[in-house]
């Protein structure tokens, strides 16, 4: 028999080579008469592989498909072994769907021929346990390498979850009739899960005392409380509930009622959106507010200086209220515009938005009249765009129509005109006007600049939009803009950075809004350290008051995760800081900050502490202006997921955004690679900042794994959709791995295993030398052969030898089953 398996090895390596098929003769085999029960003709096949489920890496065109388990069945007219790809495995590829329909199938229609696309292969790489397919980028949807088609997307599990965060702040003034404040804001997001759809709730509440008073005053209420899903067989997204409309052509507003829109973000990457940008200073460690009609979109902490937000999310548009509320409680107020690039589609592209429903009003009067609102645009040959749109209510119509072209090396402009007709409900005048609007961008990469020409606007006098027309009579007065005028400006100069805005609003009864900024950056090499220089200015005028903000920052790094910063910065109102600070970061996510100088001649001093924890990130901060005033506050943000697998919290969540729950089989402190995070002592953690609609690598970080953790499959890839709360499992086993020998008596190819759970840990080789892994301390383990106990391990080797000798372990026989006592036994 060893001759027969040693003879049927040596025709398996024969026909290694894919290109040589090879016929036996089994009569070689006839040993004892026994040639009858030989069947060696699957050996006759190139490149064979037995029958049977492998899991395998699966790439198609050199992109990752994830761990599968791919059948290896035989074709019957041919004998040979092909691995079978289903339906649902191909449907994942992106292919064509007149091609996907016509391809062929065999073994009863379970597997999908590919290799019938003209130019396609399938291969399997044994040594690499990979299947490589090949596949014609002819035959497939989209040709963007970094994009992964809707079939591969994933709504997650059911669940809901809180994202939170608390700003609590005390304020003291210093000297004669000294007043204290104290006060506390949280905004949030709260949630829930199931299949397809998300339910969420943006949550703001806030608390104040004064003058040592235990209650001022406070507010709680919901901005946003809607549901939504994603459609992606029509790349929208659809919504119900109290949310905002947000367009392109049309100002913004809150509304309630149902919304369907393109998302840019089931798009290639190309076709997508950009994140706006704002850009600010600040005398003290001030808080930044961002808000839309009401809707705090951003709170955040900042530290003295020049500020620059970049994180909101890529779908905002319009005008946004932005407030830096200094420790001493000035306020600086001021808007930015926000608009995307000009609105182009591809040639047989059609974008939308529909909508329907009625206005919300956050104070103030106003009427909630039902309406129904209407845009698209549609790519026709040349790189020509149309676009349109229209808004209809009782005693209001406002239509728009405008043509976009990128003009390649010249940039893409769009043009447009909007036409209003309104009965204005609280006098009944009939008003009509119209709006004309131009966009330009182009990124010169010759020059290495980008400019943003974002419109001039110019609204007749009497044009109203539908916010004006259905709020206040107050509002429709002051908001009635007359010319709109916004651009920006990024250049690099050689190893300058310089950035400009601008930003006007004319108004027909009053004065006008401007805001202008600019910025420079350079890096300067200094005794090989890079030294960075940052000066900006910002002139701010309204109608109640102008503003004016200079500050010049350096920077410098002593290395080993410290900075030193120094700032000055000069603000009317305000009054002039300058101030030098120390940077700390530790590997374990914490940030010490020590600032000092002197505010308006007085003395200041500044100090602050950052913890990223894993469930919950903690800031706490204290300063003082000598005989102004001390000041304290405390932020605190996190997040809590909970679904059937229990209740896990995790720090950074945002707004109910996409996340990934990650479970190592109860197996605690498993490092998880590309962020700060380890599983928990349930043998789960939450990973965050997932994009949605792009592939995810979640991956075990083994260079940090502990010892005594085994993971067979450390990466695993998933794509998620807006909002899903994804769910990835990774087969982790903790226990210790040794080297033994337990004798020449116990067989070759036995199986050793837990007695408790029947996992098997190792096989025993020649002499009885065995190597076993993930051995829990308290196992009992025994060796096996089929059905049969053989004998049970003693006492195992507390180290491990790392000469490489195996360690002599007793093999005791099993003990022979106990019968019950009799009379007679004494």
């Amino acid at each position: 028999m060893r001759i027969r398996a040693a003879v049927i090895c040596l025709c398996a390596w024969a026909v290694g080579d894919p290109g040589i098929a090879t016929t036996f003769n089994p009569s070689f085999l006839n040993i004892g008469g026994m040639n009858d029960n030989v069947d060696l003709s699957r050996f006759e096949q190139p490149d064979f592989t037995p029958p049977g489920a492998y899991l395998l890496d699966v790439d198609v065109n050199d992109a990752f498909h994830g761990l599968q388990t791919i059948d290896f069945v035989i074709d019957g007219s041919s004998r040979a072994s092909r691995p079978c790809l289903t339906p649902t495995l191909v449907a994942q590829f992106g292919l064509k769907p007149s091609l996907a329909n016509e391809l062929p199938g065999f073994d009863d229609g379970r597997c999908v021929d590919v290799g019938a696309i003209d130019g396609a292969t399938v291969r399997y790489l044994k040594n690499d346990g990979r299947l490589r397919i090949t596949i014609p980028q002819a035959a497939l949807r989209y040709t963007d390498p970094s994009y992964v088609p809707p079939e591969r997307w994933s709504d997650g599990i059911a669940g809901a979850m809180l994202d939170y965060r608390v700003v609590a702040n005390a304020h003291r003034a210093l000297g004669d009739g000294a007043q204290r404040s104290q006060s506390a804001r949280s905004y949030g997001t709260i949630g829930a899960n199931w299949r397809a759809w998300r339910l969420r709730g943006d949550y703001q509440a806030q608390a104040q005392a004064n003058g040592g008073s235990a209650y001022a005053g406070h507010s709680v209420r919901f901005s946003r409380l809607y549901g939504f899903r994603a459609l992606p067989s029509i790349a929208s997204t659809l919504s119900i509930g109290d949310d905002y409309l947000h367009s392109d052509i049309f100002d913004t507003f809150a509304l309630t009622g149902a919304t369907l829109r393109s998302d840019d973000r089931m798009l290639p990457p190309a076709l997508r959106g950009y994140a706006p940008l704002i850009t600010g200073g600040a005398r003290t460690s001030a808080t930044v507010t961002v808000s839309q009609q009401g809707r705090v979109l951003l709170v955040t902490k900042v530290s003295p200086g020049p500020f620059a937000l970049q994180n909101l999310h890529t779908s905002v548009q319009g005008t946004l209220d932005v407030a830096v509320e200094e420790e001493d409680g000035t306020v600086e107020r001021f808007q930015v515009s926000i608009a995307s690039v000009p609105y182009l589609s591809r040639s047989g592209q059609l974008r939308y938005k529909f909508a329907v429903g009625q206005p919300r009003h956050f104070g103030g009067t106003g009427i909630t009249p039902f309406f129904g609102f209407a845009e698209a645009a549609y790519g026709l040959p040349l790189d020509v765009t149309v676009y349109g749109g229209v808004m209809a209510a009782s005693r209001y119509t406002s239509a728009a129509l405008g043509v976009g072209r990128d003009f390649g090396r010249f940039g893409a402009l769009s043009a447009d005109v909007t036409y209003t007709r309104a009965r204005l409900w609280w006098n009944g005048a009939a008003h009509s006007g119209r709006a004309y609007r131009v966009n330009y961008s182009k990124r010169f990469d010759a020059l290495d600049a980008d400019v943003r020409f974002f419109g001039y606007r110019f609204s007749a006098r009497h044009y109203a939009s539908f916010a004006q027309f259905a709020g206040a009579p107050a509002a429709y007065a002051l908001a009635n803009s007359k010319q709109h005028f916004s651009a920006t400006l990024l250049k690099r100069f050689g190893g300058t950075s310089a950035y400009l805005s601008y930003d006007s609003t004319a108004h027909w009864s009053r004065s006008p809004d401007r805001r202008i900024g600019v910025a420079l950056a350079r890096t300067f090499s200094f005794r090989a350290r890079q030294v960075s220089v940052g000066v900006s200015a910002f002139r701010t005028q309204r109608a109640s008051d102008d503003g004016n903000t200079v500050s010049l920052t350096v920077t410098l790094p002593l290395g080993q995760r410290r900075t030193l910063t120094s700032n000055l910065l000069s603000g009317s109102p305000g009054g002039t800081s300058v101030n030098a600070g120390y940077t700390h970061d530790d590997p374990d996510g914490r940030t010490f900050q020590l600032h000092g100088g002197a505010t308006d001649g007085r003395a200041s001093l500044n100090a602050s502490m950052l913890a990223r924890l894993p469930a919950v990130q903690l800031s706490a901060q204290a300063s003082t202006v000598a005989g102004n005033y001390a000041a304290a506050s405390l932020d605190v943000s996190g997040s809590l997921v909970a679904t059937r697998y229990g209740v896990s919290a995790h720090a950074n969540g945002n707004a109910g955004d996409t996340r990934l729950l990650v479970s190592t089989d109860g197996v605690p402190n498993v490092p998880l690679a590309g962020a700060r995070t380890q599983t928990g002592a349930r043998g789960y953690a939450t990973l965050d900042d997932l994009l949605p609609y792009e592939a995810y690598d979640a991956a075990i970080d083994v260079e940090r794994l502990p010892l005594d953790v085994h993971v067979d499959h450390p990466i695993r890839r998933v794509v998620l959709t807006e909002g899903a709360i994804g769910f990835v499992a990774f087969p982790a086993a903790r226990g210790r791995t040794l080297y033994v020998t337990l004798g020449p008596r116990v067989p070759f190819g036995a199986s050793v295993q837990d007695a408790d759970d029947g996992r098997e840990l190792g096989i025993v080789g020649e002499q009885g030398a065995v190597y076993l892994t993930r051995v829990r301390p308290d196992a009992r383990l025994v060796v096996r052969s089929a059905a049969h106990t053989l004998c049970t391990l003693g006492a195992l080797p507390d180290t491990q030898q790392l000469d490489g000798t195996p360690i002599p372990v007793a093999c005791r026989s099993p003990d022979p089953p106990r019968t019950a006592a009799t009379p007679n036994d004494s």
